[in-house]
């Protein structure tokens, strides 16, 4: 479901999170390239730029009341992707499903998967989200192993990890500057398919130990906890747990054995 948002006049618009709270009013520019970016982050005026992807923020992120919002949607390129060495350059605006799907095919996979694959590489470095993953992969940011920054001075840096201005810009909500593009390091992967095993707990506890138990067997692990339970029951949940399906691991006649990276998202 898109984000809505609402023409008021030729230079505002009504821009709210995916939540749909707080909406604030900004002047939205929507770049197509770095040079149109620059233009507008040294046109921004008194209340400065903030870049904005998709609008996933549950939220009120990259909203900048009164000021100007960059659309980053429109830098998509993926620039190069180095499927021996696991390596991908993106500009910012490329979502991850959209990665996704240049990777499978090669052998490759996003490093972490977010609640939703709807989200910009850009805003995923700039939140410096987790997913399911997140005891084996870690954060986004994790994975980066360079950036491009546009500051605030109109100035384009290379930003690497290990240095200040890399920490402060993955998570820092893109109050360092707009990231333009990045390399991102990505794992391998032996086929599109996922094995999963789904169960129930009990309680709390039973949840804790058997989420704390995942690793090493499996990669991705979430729990539905049923927070309407009382008593004994209380923390009771539906435990998923999976990982990325081996190729041996297929049964013979498997139709995914023929094309086993080929890319099938559930809708």
């Amino acid at each position: 479901m898109a984000v809505e948002t609402h023409l008021l006049d030729d230079d505002c618009e009504a821009i709210t999170g995916w939540g749909r709270t707080a909406p604030t009013l900004a002047r939205v520019r929507r770049p197509r390239g770095r040079t149109e970016v620059v233009e507008a982050v040294r046109a921004a005026g008194g209340r400065g730029a903030i870049a904005r992807g998709l609008g996933r923020a549950h939220g009120d992120a990259a909203q900048n009341a009164g000021g100007t919002v960059l659309d980053m949607t429109g830098l998509d390129r993926i620039l190069a992707v180095d499927a021996a060495a696991g390596l991908a350059v993106c500009e910012a605006g490329v979502s991850l499903h959209r990665l996704t799907e240049a990777l499978l095919p090669l052998g490759r996979f996003v490093p972490v998967t977010p609640g939703t694959r709807y989200v910009t590489v850009g805003g995923a470095i700039g939140a410096d989200v987790h997913g399911t993953d997140h005891p084996a992969a870690g954060s986004f940011g994790r994975h980066v192993v360079s950036l491009e920054l546009l500051t605030a001075d109109g100035g384009i840096r290379t930003v690497l990890p290990g240095t200040p201005l890399f920490d402060a810009t993955t998570g820092g909500m893109g109050l360092t500057g707009v990231i333009l593009s990045a390399t991102l390091r990505l794992p391998s992967v032996e086929t599109s398919l996922m094995t999963v095993d789904t169960e129930r707990t009990a309680d709390l506890d039973e949840t804790m130990a058997r989420l704390s138990s995942t690793a090493p067997r499996h990669r991705y692990a979430a729990a539905r906890i049923d927070l309407l339970a009382r008593g004994a029951a209380t923390g009771r949940a539906v435990l998923v747990r999976g990982d990325h399906t081996p190729y041996d691991a297929l049964p013979r006649r498997h139709r995914a054995r023929r094309a086993p990276l080929a890319h099938r998202p559930v809708r």
